[in-house]
């Protein structure tokens, strides 16, 4: 952007419409590669930068232009580098001579010395107390002379300068007075074509957290987003409005774009006044040339897969150490909504096809906000797998201190009125730059157990009568010595996690499966007939096979006897002391070295 003063623009014969004052013509261009060549000139001498701005005067009171002039002067400013001449010496390895002559030091010096004299009323005065200083600061009387003002801003040096093309500052020049005009607007209207660019520039207005509503028109693959704009906000405006002209750039590098703004502007005749804005890609100046614009589109595309903000970073971060067994993935593919409406969420939680998203807001108003829940959660769709009871299930985290309304003091209070619109514990309020995650945490589990419960309570008939298959051919084996197919498993031990994976369900869903059935809980006693197995951890083991193993640990009394007998008999290493508890034996720790630990049959 560039700053207010110097937007040009022009207003309609009838008054309702504005448009900026692009550069268009061949003298624009001329003008521009004559400011260009001046700031060369400047960097080759090494100018200082009051002697740069006084040529620029010059120049601009030839042209007449000022606004256009300095307009150009601001653009190419932000392109120089300029330092006082004790820097520019350090950086090209030249030693300067002393941390004395630092500019700020050298007045604390003169004006010290200066206070002991009475200070300097004639010349011959003033030579003699900068000799004194420059003798006590071990210079040259002239280093104290030219130094002593060059860090203020008129004395720095053009260090160096980026040039660019006069064709590329033109097409910067037209966005950067885009980007001003729409600093005064209240709505803007985007509407973008093509899958990719509209998909990139919505993730684009969620990076820069403006407040927004997306409408999606399938048959020509359409998007229209409305954005709040700088004057829709209490305060904040400056932060804002920088946030919408990073979007600018995103916008205009569509293949085919427009853009439709509301924009607010006061006058002495006509005081404050609404005016409309309208621009496209057929009707646009050059905006797209620059090459700091082509920079701009890289970068976005490269950084679609990093975090923009230390936020997202930090809660993904924080949730993927929480080891939930949900899946985290950011900016899922956007979700555009049974009435044409579309969501891009910053993550979303994935796990027994289910999908629950987050919603990281970034500036709000508690209208905006009561918008976008009514718009999120009271939709209803086919895809069950993204809806639950009609309704998306999304969570909302609020900062504190990007509200906007002014007029609420309790804000707590106030959100706690969107009941109807969202549940409590999915809208998150936080502040110091971090998402809670105990909330989400605390849902996330409660989907699991309700997930585990409602496959366990429909579990297949087949799943515990083959568990009862494979027990009883176990026993069968035993007892009768059959080795046909028909057997399964002839050492008595069943892998739950195999099971849930033949079932494909969660290994939960199974153990709960198991009790439900009472075919054999964890509790199960081996000595109960009525039970064909046991379950111990994540196997289940038959209860003939039990009853070997308790009648072969009679005589063993040690731990490590007792782990020899169950490695012979195939029994995992995680079951060992559960085993050993279920047969009804206590272990007797003798240190904390296995092996001189014993085992002792509990007392009836």
């Amino acid at each position: 952007m560039i700053p207010h003063q110097l937007l040009r623009i022009k207003i309609s014969n009838k008054g309702k419409n504005i448009t900026p004052i692009f550069c268009t013509s061949d003298e624009d261009l001329s003008s521009a590669a004559n400011m260009i060549k001046e700031f060369e000139d400047s960097w080759k001498k090494r100018d200082r930068k009051g002697v740069l701005i006084d040529r620029l005067g010059l120049f601009e009171n030839e042209h007449g232009d000022h606004k256009l002039i300095r307009g150009f002067s601001t653009l190419l400013e932000r392109r120089c580098t300029f330092a006082n001449s004790d820097e520019r010496l350090s950086k090209n390895g030249v030693d300067s001579v002393g941390l004395g002559t630092e500019p700020h030091l050298i007045r604390r010096s003169l004006f010290e010395e200066s206070s002991k004299h009475h200070f300097a009323l004639t010349s011959f005065k003033r030579e003699e107390i900068v000799r004194s200083v420059a003798d006590k600061l071990g210079v040259d009387k002239e280093n104290v002379e030219n130094e002593m003002w060059s860090d203020l801003d008129e004395n720095l040096i053009v260090v160096n300068f980026d040039t660019i093309t006069p064709a590329a500052l033109v097409a910067w020049y037209n966005l950067a007075i885009m980007q001003t005009l729409l600093f005064s607007c209240t709505t803007i209207q985007l509407t973008l074509r093509g899958g990719s660019s509209w998909k990139r520039m919505l993730r684009d207005v969620k990076r820069v957290g403006l407040m927004y509503n997306i409408r999606y028109h399938s048959h020509d693959n359409l998007v229209t987003c409305s954005l709040d704009g700088p004057l829709s906000m209490f305060k904040m405006t400056e932060i804002y409005g920088a946030a919408i002209a990073k979007l600018i750039p995103s916008v205009i590098s569509a293949e085919s774009w427009s853009l439709q703004a509301w924009i607010v502007r006061n006058s002495i005749s006509a005081g404050r006044k609404m005016y409309e804005f309208n621009i496209s890609n057929e009707s646009a100046p050059p905006l797209v040339a620059l090459p700091d614009q082509n920079r701009i589109a890289k970068i976005t595309t490269k950084s679609a897969s990093s975090f923009d903000s230390q936020v997202e970073e930090k809660f993904a971060k924080i949730f993927h150490q929480a080891h939930t067994g949900w899946a985290l993935i950011r900016e899922p593919d956007p979700i555009i909504l049974d009435n044409d409406k579309a969501f891009i969420p910053d993550f979303m939680f994935e796990k027994h096809n289910r999908r629950i998203y987050l919603e990281i807001v970034g500036y709000w108003t508690l209208e905006y906000i009561e918008r976008k829940i009514n718009k999120l959660t009271r939709i209803s769709s086919a895809n069950n797998e993204l809806y639950k009871d009609d309704k998306l299930d999304v969570f909302i985290a609020l900062n504190k201190d990007y509200c906007n309304t002014l007029k609420y003091k309790n804000i707590d209070k106030e959100l706690s009125k969107l009941d109807t619109f969202v549940q409590k514990d999915h809208l998150i309020l936080y502040d110091k730059g971090q998402v809670p995650l105990r909330p989400i945490l605390s849902y996330l589990k409660l989907v699991d157990r309700e997930v585990i419960r409602g496959l366990a309570d429909n579990a297949p008939n087949d799943l515990l009568a083959d568990i009862e298959r494979l027990t009883v051919g176990t026993d069968h084996f035993n007892n009768q010595g059959d080795t046909s197919t028909e057997c399964a498993n002839p050492r008595g031990i069943i892998s739950i996690e195999e099971l849930a994976k033949k079932y494909n369900i969660p290994s939960e869903s199974v153990l709960m499966a198991i009790e439900y059935g009472q075919a054999g809980s964890v509790n199960s006693n081996v000595n109960d007939n009525s039970r064909r197995y046991v379950t111990v951890g994540m196997y289940i083991i038959s209860h003939s096979r039990l009853l070997e193993l308790e009648k072969a640990l009679t005589s063993v009394s040690t731990f490590l006897d007792a782990t020899y007998l169950f490695n012979k008999y195939e029994i995992p290493e995680s079951c060992y002391i559960e085993l050993l508890t279920k047969l009804g034996y206590d272990i007797i720790w003798n240190g904390i070295d296995s092996s001189n630990a014993s085992i002792e049959k509990k007392k009836e």
